[in-house]
C-alpha cells in the first residue's frame, strides 16, 4: 500500500468509527424528555447522516487495502497476521448489516441487524487497532510486496 492509501484507510476508519460510536451513544443514552415523551437527541440525525456518508469511503479503502495489502500477504507468515485476518473476516458482516439497516422495514429485522452491525463493527475496531498496535504505526515494518496484477500502481 502506498502512504496515501494507508492514511486514507486510517482516516476513513477513524471517521466511520467515531460517527458510529457517537451514533450509538446518542441513540442509547441521548434521549431527552419531550412534551409527548422521550425524544431522540437533536444531533442524532446529523451524526447518522455523517456515518452513512463516511462508511462507503471506508468500504472503498478496505477494497484498496485488500488488493494491495491483504491478498499479497496471505501466503506469508508475518506478525499481525491473526489480527489482520480477524479484521478482514469481520468486514462482510459489518458492511452487509450496515447496508441492511438502511433498507430493513421490520422492527425485529432491524433490531437484529443493529446488533449484528454493532458487534461486528466493535470486533472489527478491536482487531484493526490490534493490527496497528502490532505494526507499531511505523510506515515500513513489513517488506514491500509487489502488486498481484498490473496497472498504474504496479510500477511503484
Amino acid at each position: 500500500m502506498t502512504p496515501l492509501e494507508r492514511w486514507s484507510l486510517h482516516l476513513a476508519a477513524l471517521t466511520t468509527a467515531g460517527t458510529g460510536l457517537l451514533d450509538g451513544l446518542l441513540r442509547w443514552f441521548g434521549q431527552r424528555a419531550g412534551e409527548f415523551g422521550p425524544e431522540p437527541h437533536p444531533w442524532l440525525g446529523l451524526v447518522q447522516h455523517l456515518h452513512v456518508l463516511a462508511a462507503p469511503v471506508l468500504v472503498f479503502t478496505l477494497g484498496v487495502m485488500a488488493r494491495g495489502h491483504l491478498w499479497p500477504r496471505l501466503g506469508q507468515t508475518l506478525e499481525g497476521r491473526r489480527t489482520g485476518l480477524g479484521a478482514a473476516v469481520l468486514i462482510a458482516p459489518m458492511v452487509f448489516s450496515g447496508y441492511g439497516l438502511q433498507v430493513a422495514t421490520s422492527p425485529v429485522g432491524r433490531n437484529g441487524l443493529a446488533w449484528i452491525h454493532a458487534i461486528s463493527a466493535g470486533l472489527f475496531l478491536l482487531a484493526y487497532a490490534g493490527h496497528l498496535a502490532l505494526r507499531g504505526w511505523r510506515p515500513s515494518v513489513l517488506p514491500a510486496v509487489e502488486h498481484v496484477s498490473g496497472g498504474p500502481l504496479a510500477d511503484r
